[in-house]
Parts: C-alpha cells; structure tokens; sequence
C-alpha cells in the first residue's frame, strides 16, 4: 500500500532532480494525479481498472520524463538532501512519530480486516467493490453504486488507489488509513517544517513526533468520521504548502533562476491536481493556510513596487485582483459548490467549548459528553501558545501563527452557532472534523519550535553557567541539544499520558467497536464473520436485500454478492425500493410486493433483530423488514440466533 501511493510519483519526480525529500513528500499527490488521468484515458478505450493496465500506464510517465530530464530538469534542487547524521534525526523522528500515530490506528481497528461501520466507510467500501467489478473508476463512473441512474462527480483518488488492492478490501481501505495518517501526513509535515523553518532542523525531526499527539488527524476525520478520500486530501495539504512556499520563496534560503521557478509552477499545479483528485477541500484547505504566507511576500513587494514602479505595480495589481474576483465569482456560481456551502449543519459547540475544542484537541464534543482533565491536550496545547508567542520575535515564522489562527476561527465559526461568517466554512461542508486536522498542522509545528527553543534556552543557560569549566565545541553542544531535546520530548510524551493514548485509540476504535447484542449497530458482534459465510452459501448472481442499517449493505463488500440499498444516505432511488422497506412484510399478502421484488431483482433476505445506528430506528424506518413471518415464503440459507439468511421462495 505505501508503494502504492508513492513509488509511481517518486520515480517520476526524480529524474527532475528537485530533492529527494521534495520527491518523497510530493510522491503521494503526483501519483494521484497519474492516477486519475489514467482511469479517464483507460475509460475512453474501454479497458477495464486493474492492476495490470494500471502497472504498464504507469510507466508512461517516468519514461517521458526521463527523455526530457537534460532540459526540463532544476538546475539546483528545490530542498537539498540533508547530510547524513541529519538525515538520520529526520529518520528518527519519522520513524517514532510514525509508529505512534499507526499503533493507535490499528489498536483501534483491533484488526486490520474489521470492516469499519461508520456511515462513509461503508459506501467507500462498496464503491471499490464496483471499481473492481465493473472495471471503471472515473470520478464519474461509481456514484450512484451499480451505475443506476446519470452519474455524478465524486473524488475517486483514494479509490484508484485501494481498488488496485488484489486481496481483502476491508484490509485495503483500513491498510490505507494507516499509510495516509502514519506515513503520508508525518512526511509531509517534516517538509513543510523544513520549508517554514529551514534553518532549526531541530524543529523537523520533532514535528512528526508531536503530530502524533494529536486526536483530530488521523484519528478523528480517517477513522472516526471515516473520510477517507478527504482524509487522503488533507494528509496531502502540508506537502503542497510546502511546495507553494517555496514557489513564491518563503523558504528565504535561496534565489532560483527563472527555470527553475517556471519548472516548479509547473509542479505545483501539477501537485494541487494531485490534490484534488483526492478531494476537492484540499484546494480550499491550502488557499486558507497559504493566504498568510502569501500576503507576507506580497505586501512588502507592493510597498516597494509602488515606490519604485508606480505605474505597472498598480497595472499588475489590478489584474490580479480582477483575475482573483473573476476566480471567486466563479466558484460562488457553480451549483456544486453552492450546494456544498449551503450543508445544513447543525450547531456542534459554542464559545466556550468551541474554543476549547480547537485549542486543547478535545476527543469528542462536549454536550456528547463532557470532558475530563484528561481529555485536554493542555501540554501540547500550551506548547502551541508559546510557539505563537515566539514567532513575534523570529519574523518569518509569523505567518505560521496567523495560519494557525486563520483555521481556529474558522472552526469556531463552523462549530456554531449560525451567524453571517459560518458560510465561509462551507468549503469544509460547515464540519469542525475537517478543519481541526489543519490546526494541528500548523500547531504540531508551532509545538515543535516552542520546544525546540526552549531546549536550545536550556543548553545555552547550562554553557553560560559551566563555561569555566568546560569547554563545549559547536558539534558537542548540537549533540547535548539533542539529548536535551529527547528529554523534553520524553516528558511531555510521559505527562500527556503516552499522548493521550487512550483517547486516540478510542477515537480510532468509534466504528470498529462491536456489541454482543444483535441490531446494536450496522454490525454487532460476530455479524461480519456471518455474513461472510452466508455469502458464500448462494450463488454469485444473488441479489440481498433487507436494512441496509442493520447489515444487508455488507453483502457486497464482504461477498461480492449485489444488494438492493447499496448506502445509507441513499436508501430509496426508485417507488419499487421505498415501497419495500415499508411493505416487504406482506410477501405472502399483498402481489404488489412480488413485482417491487422482482423490480428490484432481490432473491435473498437479510433478517436481524431490530436495532438503531446513525440515529436509524430500525422498526420505524424500515417497518417492512421487520415483525414478518419467516415461515411463509422464505427458504432459511443460513440461521444463527436472531440472525438469518433467507432465499426468498414465496413470488412466482
């Protein structure tokens, strides 16, 4: 899986000697992009979505770069390789914050191929089943499921990916998770520290360490909420900020020629189509985290452009606002967009809890349960203030801080209640779950370079104190740095209990947790391993139906077998569907039942006990499947307690 994400954009990257570290950080989205390009030239020839094709496709791009490497190549890297005692720190740090993000994952998870529950997990899943079934995987191609009806867009990026999976999809999709929040987002965050603050490398090797501190990402969006395609998206954000800063030479460390500036235009739009393939939201995440880098650069610029050259400062300016409210204007008239603006989203927290959720990374929202001293990530959190409070003395890391705040605000507003600002959050559909990932961007790097100060404090105060006595070379005060670094990270690590471990797995665990009692959730104890073995009892062509709440959608995922509600948020598309869910009961009574039967192509049904998930009362819902006579007109295939698998036997 992770050679899956980033070998494709890595291989096709190097040969244009940007920097390994700018090829490994930006592999992820330019794979995306070759990606999803493919599926739309494959769809045009008809050739179906595996992994053959895909592998030989693939190889079209490193190839033509290759050629064109001598002319189209940086003539100096964008961010060179570090030397080889750094590169091991920055391994380091990788490889601890790493392991602590995944361990968390997966100890939620229990297992890898748990399928998760949760309400967009479950139509992801399936969706890779169709990519693999009907060999399409446009953004076009597998929304609605089964292709019923005029298709519509959705971000098929994570999907092109994980479909090309050739084993367990519930393993792919949770294997996914693992990768994009303990690979993909570390990476990219030691690189966009690296790009902020490239003279403190302290400050990239801690950043993925104190990443890891957080519950918003990946925890909460990945796991939690289970939005994976936008999770994908926003692991990407810190990578391609990186690369926006240095295109309009945030970094400070180097003056580029204008190839080389040209070229890495170029791979920036490239990398934001990357981005995008994965979920729109990512273009509106990075504009919100870039806006106060960019006018930092542009401000002092046009102060100086007027005073030097009125007349065309004053021409350019005016084109590029034009060009900017054109852009807006745009977007404010699509349709797509307005609808997502518009999200109806009701108030999830008010001031003081909203604050405190975006401050402190509280694990759930206060009026769901109210928070423990626990709870609060008050160590990383005074970490972040006190990382805000020093980039008033170190210039360039001030837009850092107002990004930060930028994405407080935002999820302050999103969080409620109504008032004339919270539209400006309607990018993220009006979702804190969607925002807090940001802030912990920008503040896991505002934690590191409090941290790392004051360690550097430390060591200076301690070499001040003994310079009588010792004699402290350069490198040997790096090296008790260091150590002091290692020691400050292992008491916060220590006094926010491992990180607030609990907290993250539970987080992780919300979908993937199972009751002993039936109809307690889409799945319940053991329902995954009997719908597994009861898939295999009919025959391929099969057609399941029941509450698709209470696990009739599984069906497909888990046995490839079709299913008349392949989602939850589209339980009805036609008269035959809704009138079943209210009147499969009367099979033997009422022919009308026969025909929608026959409309819908069932042969087999799904039979639980009642139950409630994702607020769906089962029996007031979908009264039709519940309170029949499985006696009359239904074969049993499979039957364990309350659960059963039935042939349905009773329609001519």
């Amino acid at each position: 899986m992770t050679a899956a994400f980033f070998l494709p954009g890595i291989v096709t990257l190097l040969p244009l000697r940007p920097g390994w570290p700018v090829a490994v950080a930006l592999g992820p989205a330019v794979t995306l992009l070759m990606l999803t390009s493919g599926s739309l030239l494959l769809d045009a020839v008809d050739i179906p979505w595996s992994l053959g094709p895909v592998a030989v496709l693939l190889l079209v791009p490193p190839i033509v770069v290759q050629l064109l490497a001598r002319r189209l190549s940086f003539r100096a890297p964008l961010v060179p390789a570090p030397e080889p005692l750094r590169a091991v720190g920055l391994a380091a740090g990788l490889l601890v914050g790493g392991t602590v993000i995944s361990t968390a994952l997966v100890r939620g998870m229990g297992s890898l191929r748990t399928a998760s529950h949760g309400w967009d997990p479950i139509f992801h899943v399936n969706a890779l089943t169709w990519i693999q079934e009907s060999g399409r995987a446009t953004p076009w191609s597998f929304n609605p499921i089964y292709g019923d009806g005029p298709g519509s867009y959705y971000p098929a990026g994570w999907h092109e990916v994980v479909s090309l999976y050739p084993g367990n999809l519930v393993a792919a999709a949770n294997a996914s998770s693992v990768v994009i929040g303990g690979i993909i987002w570390p990476v990219g965050l030691m690189f966009l520290a690296r790009v902020v603050l490239p003279r403190l490398p302290a400050v990239w090797a801690t950043v993925p360490v104190l990443a890891a501190a957080f519950v918003s990402f990946p925890a909460s969006q990945l796991l939690r909420s289970g939005q994976w395609p936008n999770g994908l998206a926003t692991a990407l954000v810190p990578a391609a900020l990186a690369l926006v800063l240095l295109l309009v030479g945030c970094d400070g460390m180097r003056s580029s020629s204008l190839h080389d500036r040209i070229l890495t235009l170029v791979l920036a739009l490239a990398v934001l189509a990357g981005c995008v393939a994965a979920h729109p939201s990512a273009a509106f995440g990075l504009g919100a985290a870039a806006l106060p880098f960019l006018l930092a650069r542009a401000v002092p610029a046009l102060v100086s452009g007027v005073r030097r050259r009125r007349r065309t400062t004053l021409l350019a300016t005016g084109a590029i606002t034009a060009l900017g409210v054109a852009v807006v204007v745009g977007l404010m008239t699509s349709q797509l967009l307005v609808g997502v603006m518009n999200y109806p989203r009701a108030t999830r927290a008010v001031l003081p809890d909203a604050l405190a959720l975006a401050l402190f990374d509280l694990p759930r929202f206060p009026a769901v349960e109210p928070p423990t001293v626990g709870d609060f990530g008050l160590i990383i959190g005074i970490l972040v203030l006190a990382g805000v409070v020093l980039t008033l003395v170190r210039r360039q890391a001030r837009p850092l801080a107002a990004s930060w705040l930028v994405f407080v605000v935002l999820y302050v507003l999103a969080a409620g209640p109504e008032n004339p600002l919270r539209f400006l959050t309607g990018f993220w559909y009006k979702d804190t779950q969607r925002l807090a990932p940001f802030i912990a961007m920008t503040g896991s790097i505002l934690a590191a370079f409090a941290l790392v100060v004051t360690a550097k404090g430390i060591v200076r105060l301690f070499s001040g104190a003994m310079r009588a006595k010792l004699r402290i070379t350069p490198r040997g005060r790096r090296a008790v740095t260091a150590a002091v670094l290692v020691l400050l990270l292992t008491a916060v690590y220590a006094g926010s209990a491992a990180f607030r471990a609990d907290a993250r797995v539970s987080v992780a665990a919300h979908n993937y947790v199972t009751s002993a009692t039936p109809g307690t959730g889409v799945l319940s104890l053991g329902e995954q391993d009997f719908i597994r073995r009861a898939g295999q009892l009919i025959p391929q062509d099969a057609i399941v139906i029941g509450d698709p709440f209470n696990g009739e959608t599984f069906f497909y995922a888990l046995t490839g077998r079709h299913v008349v509600y392949t989602q939850l948020g589209a339980p009805a598309p036609t008269a035959a569907h809704q009138f079943l869910r209210s009147s499969f009961d009367l099979l033997t009574a009422d022919p009308a039942v026969c025909e929608a039967i026959a409309d819908v192509g069932a042969t087999h049904f799904y039979h639980d006990a009642p139950g409630s998930s994702h607020g769906s009362s089962s029996v007031e819902a979908w009264p039709g499947f519940y309170g029949l006579d499985t006696g009359r007109g239904l074969t049993p295939v499979l039957i364990d307690g309350s659960r059963g698998l039935y042939e349905i036997t009773g329609c001519p």
